[in-house]
C-alpha cells in the first residue's frame, strides 16, 4: 500500500475521510521547545516529531521595549517575564470607550507576508494553514481590558459594534492576502470560554462575536480554504451555530470540558476535531504507557471515518516529561 503524504492525510480527515492513519501533531510553548530540542538533538522538530500540519504566523515580530517587557503591532504592551510564549498585558491602549487616536496596523503589509514563499516550500508535504491570533473578543480585550469590555457590552454596546466592526474589517484584509497563497486553511484564535462554560454568555456571543465570525469565516470558504478555529474553554454548545457559518476544524478539543468520543458522536459529520490529549493530566503526570494507551483509544474512537487530528490539546507547557511526547509519536508513528 501506498504511503499518503501528511498534507493529504489531514486533507482526508478534514474531508471526513478515512485516512491511513490518523495524522498528529504537537505544538509547545518556548520551555518545552528547549527540553524537546534536548531530547531530539535537533532544532528541526516538525521532523522529529512527524508533524502533520505547519503554521504560519501573519504578523511582524514583537518589539522588546526593556528586559522581558514587548509591544505588540497594536501597540499594547506584554510582560512576558513568567509566561514566555503569551504573557499578561501591563499596558491597555483604549483606556475610554473610543477609538479616537487607536490606529491600527497595516494588514496589507508586505512584511507579513514575506516568509509565506519560502515557508509554502519548507513544507510542500504539510497541512499548510496561517493563524490569526486575537482574532476577535482576544483582541479587543487585549485593547481595552477584559472586565471593562464585558461591561461595554452591557452599558455601551455602539462602542463595542465599532470595535469589532473594524478589528473584522482588518482581519478581512489579511484574510484576502492569505488566500493568494498556495495553505491549505485559516486559523483564527479567540478564546470564548472557560472550564465551566462561555466568559460572557451565548446571547452575547450571538450579538457581538457570531455575524463578525461569519464574514470572516465566509471569506475563506469561498476561497476555498479550510476555515479553522482555536478556542478554548466549554464552548461546545455553539458547535450547532458554529457548523452552521462552515466551521470544518475545531481546536484545542479539551478532554477537561468536552467527552472527545461523546462529541465525534454528535458532531463528527460535519465538524473535524484536533487536539484531545489532556495537558492538565495525561502528559504531565502519565506513564509513557499511559500515553500510548490513550492515543491509541482516541485514535481508534474518534478517528474512525475521519474528522480528528490528534494532538496535546494546547501548545505543550514545559512540565511535560519529553519522554512522554516520544512516546505519543512512537505509537502514531507506527500506524503508518
Amino acid at each position: 500500500m501506498t504511503t499518503i503524504s501528511p498534507r493529504e492525510r489531514v486533507w482526508r480527515a478534514v474531508r471526513h475521510q478515512t485516512p491511513d492513519c490518523v495524522p498528529w501533531q504537537v505544538g509547545y510553548t518556548v520551555p518545552m521547545q528547549r527540553k524537546l530540542e534536548a531530547y531530539f538533538g535537533t532544532t528541526n522538530l516538525d521532523d522529529a516529531l512527524g508533524n502533520h500540519l505547519a503554521k504560519y504566523r501573519a504578523r511582524p515580530p514583537v518589539d522588546e521595549i526593556r528586559p522581558g517587557y514587548f509591544r505588540d503591532e497594536f501597540g499594547v504592551v506584554w510582560n512576558r517575564t513568567v509566561d514566555r510564549d503569551i504573557g499578561v498585558v501591563e499596558q491597555y491602549r483604549l483606556t475610554s470607550r473610543s477609538l479616537a487616536g487607536c490606529r491600527f496596523p497595516d494588514p496589507r503589509a508586505p512584511e507579513r507576508y514575506a516568509g509565506l514563499p519560502a515557508f509554502i516550500e519548507t513544507h510542500r508535504n504539510r497541512f499548510r494553514f496561517s493563524s490569526i491570533g486575537f482574532s476577535l473578543f482576544e483582541r479587543a480585550w487585549a485593547l481595552r481590558g477584559m472586565v471593562d469590555l464585558m461591561v461595554d457590552m452591557l452599558e455601551a454596546p455602539a462602542f463595542v459594534d465599532e470595535l469589532f466592526d473594524a478589528l473584522t474589517e482588518y482581519n478581512l484584509a489579511i484574510v484576502e492576502e492569505l488566500v493568494k497563497y498556495d495553505l491549505d486553511g485559516i486559523l483564527f484564535g479567540d478564546d470564548w470560554g472557560q472550564q465551566r462554560g462561555l466568559l460572557f454568555g451565548a446571547p452575547l456571543w450571538r450579538r457581538f462575536v457570531k455575524p463578525r465570525i461569519a464574514r470572516m469565516y465566509a471569506a475563506v470558504k469561498q476561497a476555498g480554504k479550510v476555515v479553522m478555529i482555536h478556542c478554548c474553554g466549554r464552548v461546545q454548545e455553539l458547535f450547532p451555530e458554529l457548523i452552521e457559518l462552515g466551521l470544518d476544524v475545531f481546536n484545542p478539543f479539551q478532554p477537561e470540558v468536552m467527552d472527545p468520543v461523546e462529541m465525534k458522536r454528535q458532531f463528527g459529520d460535519r465538524l473535524a476535531f484536533y487536539g484531545g490529549l489532556s495537558i492538565q493530566k495525561l502528559l504531565p503526570f502519565g506513564t509513557p504507557q499511559q500515553v500510548r494507551d490513550e492515543a491509541r483509544r482516541l485514535a481508534d474512537a474518534v478517528g474512525r471515518d475521519g474528522g480528528f487530528i490528534i494532538a496535546p490539546s494546547h501548545d505543550m507547557p514545559g512540565d511535560i516529561p519529553a519522554e512522554n511526547v516520544a512516546a505519543f509519536v512512537e505509537v502514531m508513528a507506527q500506524a503508518e
